[in-house]
């Protein structure tokens, strides 16, 4: 049986032990959920610039839309029942 000096000093042993376990713990899972965090940020940063790049919602060159020519002094709107003919 040791002294209640030797005891005491096995319990802090123990405890100092046991605190640094949490901490390497605490460190691990911080580092775990940053690489996680940062791996994500990282694709969807890349999926936008792709799609920037790459991707693009234009199907070539279109046509101009031409619109009807209207006669000076009109509206510009016809109507089918006032027609000259």
């Amino acid at each position: 049986m040791g002294t209640e000096k030797r005891e005491r000093q096995k319990a802090n042993r123990a405890l100092k032990h046991q605190q640094e376990v949490q901490s390497a713990a605490r460190r691990s899972t911080y580092r775990k959920v940053a690489i996680g965090v940062g791996a994500v940020v990282a694709i969807i940063l890349f999926v936008w610039i792709a799609s920037n790049i790459v991707g693009s919602d234009d199907d070539g060159p279109t046509t101009p839309v031409t619109l009807p020519e209207t006669v000076p002094g009109t509206s510009g709107e016809t109507d089918p029942d006032t027609t000259d003919g």
